[in-house]
């Protein structure tokens, strides 16, 4: 699931208001339960009296939907201060309301913690990857990525955009996995409000058990069109050479995606024309085009095999046990065959796990004004505590398991919780021995301060690498054990990245980045 930033921003937005800078609270009115809860995992309490956080939004990179930090702080009477490093994110003033702004009622800017941004943006997605987002409701990082895949957000020329939104167009897609039905629909109406539906699908699944691997009937799409690009560059080239002018060997890839348009032949090979074609064809209200693209060329053998998910290209794979119904997914991606095979693992995963949510500030003041029951009931009850970590360690582990090889999986929570965050994280590289590796974070380059983070749990990794550990859950291990035990974990505290409101001046976050070597 999406952190609370990212749903106290979504609720914020509709209802207008900010309920850390309408009241202020007192660390006497936390429960004493609550209060044991920081004290065993070793985090601040300090960090709740920080409730005049800034507010950030994220500017929608569509070309359509731009707008400057300068105009934005027109419309909203207020400053408005580029993160640095984080260009796409804006900071202003925590008391900022956005409901009446007109670039929010536009979809130009999205309400959204910053330290949720740098999850999505540690995945490195690019143009024509396959993302799987697992806990992905209420929506904000899964739309995010899709805007990252829908749009280059980088400054180039219309020539260079167009062609590199063509790949996108037709590759690139977003999976989100969920196990509430309620939040999945806030997802969905949240991409659909900033039209960014078209390369996502949502699956109310349980987050540890999905099995579904990304599209595989896009695959036939690309190729076809794909081919058309490259008949027309090569067509553009020659033309070029025969006329006397400079080969567009030095122009951007594809780029001959405006200019097959201009040279005049006028056929059906220009790339153009193709991605023209493609829109037509594959928009939402295409009935059955998908399938006639796909299958159009082929004997009624292998038309049937085709649509049975039996063949693609020649070679057979074996079908889905089952195709699970997606909640929502546009046309292109509906009838989709759910192979199942390790050539359609996805390529970025990321794992934003079900936790206590004890780094969101507002959260805390939510439940400090809904009355502590329900805070106790949905959050500290010890039974839910007890099953957390086995929860969080599953939904990594299957997101790993559902990742290619050499991909990036994401592991996040908005929780401050060594337990959530490290000695999961820590637990999980002591079982893949060796398949899996932390990768460094972005957090020296943005310029913004991160917390320490913690040194994971000996007796935890010890039962990860099956070491024998003592009645009472303590290891002791011999001198050379103890310093490879201490090199691992000074490791893991080295290659995570905490935030806090007290050193970040962001609701509270942990992060880890991991790449699948096998």
């Amino acid at each position: 699931m999406d952190s609370d930033s990212d749903c106290d921003a979504v609720a914020m937005n509709i209802q207008g208001g900010n309920a850390s800078q309408a009241r202020t609270f007192s660390l006497e009115n936390l429960p004493a339960e609550f209060v044991s809860f920081l004290a065993k995992n070793e985090i601040d309490p300090a960090i709740y009296t920080v409730i005049d956080l800034p507010r950030y939004v994220r500017l929608n990179p569509d070309p359509h939907l731009t707008i400057t930090p300068q105009e934005l702080e027109k419309q909203l009477g207020t400053k408005v201060e580029p993160v640095p490093g984080l260009e796409a994110f804006c900071k202003l003033s925590g008391s900022v309301k956005l409901r009446n702004c007109q670039a929010y009622k536009d979809g130009r800017i999205f309400g959204m913690d910053l330290s949720s941004g740098i999850a999505v943006y540690a995945l490195d997605v690019q143009p024509g990857e396959h993302v799987l987002d697992i806990c992905c409701a209420p929506g904000a990082k899964l739309c995010m990525v899709a805007g990252l895949l829908t749009n280059s957000g980088n400054v180039c020329s219309d020539r260079s955009r167009a062609s590199n939104q063509l790949q996108m167009d037709i590759t690139g897609t977003v999976t989100g996995v969920d196990i509430s039905a309620h939040r999945l629909s806030t997802c969905r109406a949240l991409l659909k409000r900033h039209r960014l539906q078209q390369c996502a699908r949502l699956f109310q699944a349980d987050g540890t058990t999905f099995s579904v691997m990304r599209p595989s009937a896009l695959d036939a799409i690309r190729a076809r069109i794909m081919a058309g690009i490259a008949k027309s560059k090569a067509e553009q080239q020659a033309q070029n050479t025969t006329q006397g002018k400079r080969s567009l060997d030095d122009s951007d890839d594809y780029s001959g995606i405006d200019s097959g348009a201009q040279c005049g032949n006028g056929g059906a090979s220009s790339s153009s024309q193709a991605r023209q074609q493609f829109h037509t064809n594959y928009t939402p209200d295409a009935d059955n085009s998908v399938k006639r693209q796909m299958l159009s060329g082929l004997t009624p053998q292998q038309r049937e095999d085709q649509e049975r998910g039996h063949v693609f290209n020649g070679t057979e794979i074996p079908p889905s046990q089952g195709k699970v119904v997606p909640f929502y997914a546009p046309k292109i991606l509906r009838n989709d065959p759910q192979t199942q095979s390790e050539s359609y693992k996805y390529d970025k995963v990321i794992v934003d796990a079900e936790c206590t949510h004890d780094g969101s500030i507002a959260h805390i003041l939510k439940y400090e004004t809904w009355g502590w029951d329900s805070f106790h009931k949905n959050f500290m009850a010890q039974d839910r505590l007890d099953s957390l970590a086995d929860l969080q360690r599953g939904l990594l582990m299957n997101g790993f398991r559902l990742t290619k090889a050499g991909g990036i999986v994401v592991y996040s929570t908005c929780s401050l919780s060594r337990a959530q965050n490290e000695d999961v994280v820590a637990w999980f590289l002591a079982k893949m021995q060796g398949r899996a590796v932390l990768e460094p974070l972005p957090k020296h380059a943005l310029g913004i301060p991160t917390a320490n983070c913690k040194k994971p749990c000996r007796s935890i990794v010890a039962s990860a690498l099956g070491l024998q550990t003592a009645d009472d859950g303590s290891w002791q291990g011999s001198a050379e054990q103890e310093a490879e035990m201490e090199q691992f974990q000074n490791h893991v505290m080295d290659m995570c990245l905490r935030y806090d409101p007290l050193a970040s001046h962001t609701s509270g976050f942990f992060l880890a980045r991991i790449r699948k070597i096998a």
